[in-house]
């Protein structure tokens, strides 16, 4: 019978091959997680290059009342469907809220505030909107002292890496996945 095991230099190569195969493996793991985790870190500064924050707020100034919508972020925001809100419910008639809030005697149509609507267009990196605006006098002193508190504004927008916000006027702005259609102003 003949001795079967390999001389000795050829068995301490293949523990050799062994360890250098091990670690060849080890090495590309390696640098896949530090490829995957780059990747990562890029998209997620891609998409904070271009994340639109919007805020709804109401101005007062001397020459009347603003609810205005200002895109604070750094990229577009799209705009989904702007809903307006008279005690949580959904408000479909501006004019006939304005006869339901100070009287019809007291009450006062488009001719006299500004409306603006921006669902489904795009609102730029600082662009400001004057969504409902009227100048003082008694009848609109009242109303804006009626909804006062009472008056919400939900809107949804996305970046263009469609991640979606919801925003409103009495609430915070939280992240949704996706925005619903509603009732438009």
């Amino acid at each position: 019978m003949s001795d079967q095991s390999p001389p000795k230099g050829q068995r301490s190569g293949t523990n050799f091959d062994r360890i250098a195969a091990i670690f060849a493996v080890l090495l590309s793991l390696a640098a896949l997680f530090v490829s995957f985790v780059e990747v990562s870190s890029e998209r997620a500064q891609q998409r904070a290059e271009v994340w639109p924050y919007i805020q709804i707020d109401p101005s007062y100034s001397s020459s009347g009342f603003r609810l205005r919508m200002v895109n604070k972020g750094v990229g577009p925001a799209l705009m989904g469907q702007l809903v307006l809100l008279h005690n949580g419910q959904p408000v479909q008639d501006v004019d006939q809220l304005i006869v339901d809030t100070i009287g019809a005697e007291r009450a006062f149509s488009y001719d006299r505030y500004a409306m603006s609507d921006p669902s489904n267009s795009v609102v730029a990196p600082g662009d400001s909107l004057t969504l409902f605006g009227v100048s003082w006098d008694d009848d609109t002193r009242a109303l804006v002292q009626a909804w006062n508190g009472a008056i919400d504004i939900d809107v949804c927008y996305c970046s263009i890496h469609e991640d979606c916000w919801q925003a409103s006027l009495l609430g915070s702005t939280q992240r949704v996945e996706r925005c619903e259609t509603g009732v438009a102003l």
